[in-house]
């Protein structure tokens, strides 16, 4: 058994179910499965064995080698047991992290597109009604500039009449 600093590597997608589903890690990885030194050779097949983590919750964020050929069976572990509180700790974590990717799925982006059409109606009905608004003023106006020419020409008429009397 080996220990590195390196970090994670690609999930197998396989294995650990939860909720109906394949597990997959709930943190980005930061390096290939096949991507580290020294090279830990799988002893049925003479084949490098890739680096996977467990999300298991006996083994939450541990790193083992494992046989691309799954009959293989499990080769060795790369890092040491966890004490029982990082266990727990880790687990937890990736039990939030997978709610949250849950929920995140869950909204659906049809429900989002009912609310924003709701909101365009309610703007389309805001807009409607100023123009109805700046329609009506426009028709006052309008209405107003008759009233004062027709008054105009009123009092035209009657001063002529009065002057050519």
């Amino acid at each position: 058994m080996s220990l590195s600093s390196a970090d994670s590597s690609y999930s197998r997608g396989s294995g650990l179910r939860r909720r109906g589903g394949v597990a997959r890690s709930p943190v980005p990885y930061r390096e290939h499965a096949m991507d580290y030194e020294p090279t830990v050779i799988c002893s049925r097949c003479g084949r490098k064995a890739p680096r996977w983590i467990s999300w298991s919750p006996a083994n939450p964020g541990r790193r083992y080698y494992s046989c691309v050929d799954s009959h293989h069976g499990f080769i060795d572990w790369h890092d040491t047991p966890t004490t029982p509180f990082l266990r727990q700790l880790l687990g937890d974590l990736r039990d939030k992290v997978w709610r949250l990717e849950d929920e995140l799925a869950g909204q659906s982006p049809e429900g989002e597109v009912v609310l924003l059409r709701e909101e365009l109606e309610k703007k389309n009905a805001l807009v409607a009604e100023m123009g109805a608004r700046c329609d009506s003023k426009h028709e006052m106006e309008m209405y107003k500039s008759l009233f004062y020419g027709m008054v105009l020409f009123v009092a035209g008429l009657v001063a002529g009449f009065f002057l050519f009397q």
